[in-house]
């Protein structure tokens, strides 16, 4: 393990510090002994408040782990033998070793920390009885003496890292914060001035006697203090563990596989402020801490943290935290592995193993809508024949052999992107993908019956198995995948009507569907890549005036073979096709040149409205043909309508979209407003220049709730500078209640169903403007 290279590493590095250690405590130890200290209350008071400042420590670095620093050393602001104070360093070590190995757990560590901390108490007693020797100001003197200590501190930690084979995260100089150092030694400074004069002076003016001694008292209360703030950062770590292990908690269950590892692994090195951590089929051993953990099924690891950040060692919150992470990620596995077998149950023909129909239905939707849109697909449709016969004859379990071997024929003479399901008692299907013809989908299929009619020996008996199989190909994307199964399933059974009256021959057959939506789909691509779309034009009116004020132009299309087209199946269609904004092209720019031609016969008529998805007004997709059009059009005022409920997916880079051509001289009308579950927010948060109410809105306009609505939308729209249009008014009644309400522009039958451009134009030659001409 590269861990007992870095051992070797350490050990080497460390094992002067620690000789010193045992060194300094041993003369202690004997100088106690020999010669017997004017206070032993004050020696003990010393060492016990060294070791309750043990558990308290400072972050100096950017990180949460290390580097830490204690602050024990204040301690020494007091020294327990004033004769002797390189002996009373010794002493203070004692402290310093007991609180180590009760916090690290680690004798050869706590020894090192130990040794290194004498080093540096040794260069703070020298740099301090240097520095009042010289009569410096004692403030100054303990903050020159802090900065020794910590300075040598840093640098064996530092010179250790340097000596390892592997470095440890965050464990060098660029890692120390100055500004949290600084602080940390105006603490240490303050606290140990505080002590010396409160012994030297306080506590002798409060007992108004000039040779009272309380120094064990002081001591004892600072070490008191440092231990409730410890226990106070103690506090405060145990709760962002709990708090980091709460959000493991909610992120693991969300991964599975590789994942899962990768997230159980990071949180772990987070939470225990580790450098390494693995997931591993060892247990740790007597530096690590580790738990069992089960990613797979039935199969167990030991997820394993090896170093501390800092090279420190794990507390038991450590280990605890890690057992949690552990169980979690345990548990996230075993749930997924459940939910995935149930699934899997759920979704699998239990005899022979295949999908079963439910997992058909989702398999085809995918292949038909994550397909390119000119990539085709087919769906083959199996029956076997005489099925029930051969289970009268031979007993269920030969039928249920047969079946068996069918699938397993089917799945071997599949090619490997296609999808094999069984989807009734003798039913099968298989999808077909990457297609680029009928002839090709045919030649899968012919292999494929091909393979499902060689002979078989079926538990004794000489079998060949005949089909009736009926194939359906679609060469577009379709909008309703369903239509494939359907028409596949009416070729198959008349392929199978036509084996029992005789009119095949005893081989297996496949037949092909002549697909009508395929049809359709090759239908409307013919019309908008051959430019053949056409448009009709009703008017919107002003009640004011009584005249037209603009056309909309709505998009038709007649087949010589099929007949009309409806607008929603031909822009449903073109949506699928991926010929939506070509459609949307050709409608505006043959829209605007209507407009310019409507306006040289009726000047007044100078607005063309089109319709939109929310989607294409970005300069991704039609903003930049948008303002073109428009600008080449200046007489006209193209608007452009979008449906309200499209809004509610509305993104702010729309909304800037949408005031961009606001900008270019478009002007933007929101339509069917009012139908189903309409939104205000739609009103408020999006750019409009015209509302445009469902008829919806109108259909009783004797209810006053109606009457005070309308009446409310129109007020809306005059103080915003709104145009606001009704829509659906089919009689003169409608038109005459919805006036008196204030309303002012309105669109129906009314006033004129759609029309031809030809017809529109007549009616402009033989009436004007007018609005009512009936």
């Amino acid at each position: 393990m590269k861990r007992v290279g870095v051992a070797k590493g350490d050990t080497v590095f460390a094992a002067p510090f620690i000789v010193f250690a045992l060194i300094a405590i041993g003369a202690g130890v004997v100088h106690l002994v020999g010669t017997p200290p004017a206070s032993w209350t004050l020696v003990l008071a010393v060492v016990a408040s060294v070791i309750m400042c043990g558990p308290f420590h400072i972050r100096i670095g950017y990180d949460r782990g290390f580097p830490q620093a204690g602050v024990s050393i204040v301690m020494l602001s007091i020294e327990p033998l004033t004769e002797a104070p390189f002996i009373g360093v010794c002493i203070w070590a004692m402290g310093v070793l007991i609180a180590q190995i009760s916090l690290r757990r680690n004798v050869w560590l706590a020894l090192y920390t130990t040794g290194l901390a004498t080093v540096g108490a040794v260069a703070f007693v020298a740099v301090r009885n240097g520095l009042d020797a010289l009569g410096l100001w004692l403030p100054l003197s303990f903050v020159a003496a802090t900065t020794v200590f910590y300075g040598v501190v840093l640098l064996g930690e530092f010179a250790r890292q340097w000596g390892r084979e592997e470095v440890d995260r965050g464990v060098s100089a660029a890692s120390v914060k100055p500004g949290r150092v600084i602080f940390l030694v105006a603490v240490v400074s303050v606290t140990a001035t505080l002590i010396h004069y409160i012994d030297a002076t306080v506590i002798s003016w409060l007992e108004g006697d000039p040779n009272v001694s309380l120094t064990p008292f002081v001591v004892l209360l600072a070490g008191s203090l440092f231990y409730v703030l410890a226990q106070r950062s103690r506090s405060d770590d145990i709760e962002a563990r709990l708090s980091a292990v709460v959000d493991a908690a909610i992120e693991l269950p969300r991964e599975s596989g590789e994942a899962l590892g990768t997230a159980l692994l990071s949180r772990a090195r987070g939470i225990v402020r580790a450098n390494s951590v693995e997931l591993r089929d060892a247990a740790p051993t007597n530096d690590e801490i580790g738990a069992a953990v089960s990613l797979e099924s039935a199969s167990e690891q030991y997820l394993v943290a090896s170093r501390k950040l800092g090279g420190g060692a794990f507390s038991r919150d450590d280990q605890r935290a890690l057992v949690s992470l552990a169980h979690l990620a345990s548990e996230a596995a075993r749930m997924r592995y459940e939910v995935d077998s149930l699934e899997q149950r759920a979704n699998t023909d239990p005899l022979t193993g295949l999908p079963n129909y439910g997992a058909f239905q989702q398999a085809l939707i995918e292949a038909n809508e994550h397909r390119p849109y000119h990539e085709g697909i087919a769906l083959l449709f199996i029956d076997l024949d005489n099925f029930k016969k051969l289970n009268d004859n031979y007993g269920h379990r030969a039928g249920d052999a047969l079946l068996r071997v069918v699938a397993a024929r089917l799945e071997r003479s599949s090619g490997g992107g296609d999808f094999v399901s069984r989807v009734g008692g003798d039913e099968f299907v298989v999808i077909f993908t990457g297609l680029v013809s009928i002839d090709q989908a045919k030649e899968s299929a012919d292999r494929v019956i091909a393979a499902l009619s060689e002979r078989m020996d079926l538990e004794g008996h000489d079998l060949r198995p005949l089909v009736s199989a009926g194939l359906a190909f679609s060469s577009h994307r379709e909008i309703d995948a369903q239509s494939l199964v359907e028409d596949a399933d009416r070729t198959m059974l008349q392929a199978k009507r036509s084996r029992q009256q005789g009119a095949v021959g005893a081989a297996s057959t496949v037949s092909i569907s002549s697909h009508r939506s395929t049809r359709l789909n090759d239908i409307v691509a013919r019309a908008i890549e051959g430019n053949r779309l056409m448009l009709a034009f009703q008017p919107i009116v002003d009640m004011s005036t009584g005249k037209i004020w603009a056309f909309e132009a709505l998009t038709r299309y007649v087949d010589p073979e099929l007949g009309p087209i409806s607008a929603p199946s031909l822009i449903a269609r073109a949506k699928s096709l991926g010929l939506m904004n070509a459609l949307t092209e050709q409608v505006i720019t043959k829209a605007l040149q209507a407009a310019e031609q409507f306006r040289r016969l009726e000047p007044s008529v100078s607005c063309m409205t089109v319709n939109l998805d929310l989607g294409q007004i970005s300069d991704a997709e039609l903003g930049p043909f948008l303002r073109d059009a428009a600008n080449a059009h200046p007489d006209i005022t193209l608007c452009i309508e979008l449906n309200e409920r499209s809004l509610r997916t509305v993104t702010d880079e729309l909304r800037r979209d949408a005031e961009n051509l606001q900008s270019a001289g478009l002007i933007i009308a929101l339509d069917d407003y009012g139908s189903d579950d309409s939104s205000v927010g739609a009103l408020v948060h999006f750019p409009m220049n015209i509302l445009k109410i469902d008829k919806s809105l109108i259909g009783n306009l004797e209810d006053t709730r109606q009457r005070e609505l309308i009446k409310a939308l129109q007020s809306f729209g005059d103080n915003l500078g709104h145009t606001v249009v009704v829509e659906g008014i089919e009689s003169a009644a409608v038109a005459e209640t919805l006036r008196a309400l204030g309303v002012r522009s309105m669109q129906g039958y009314h006033f004129g169903r759609p029309q031809s451009f030809a017809l529109t134009r007549d009616r402009l030659r033989r009436s004007g403007t007018r609005a009512d001409i009936s």
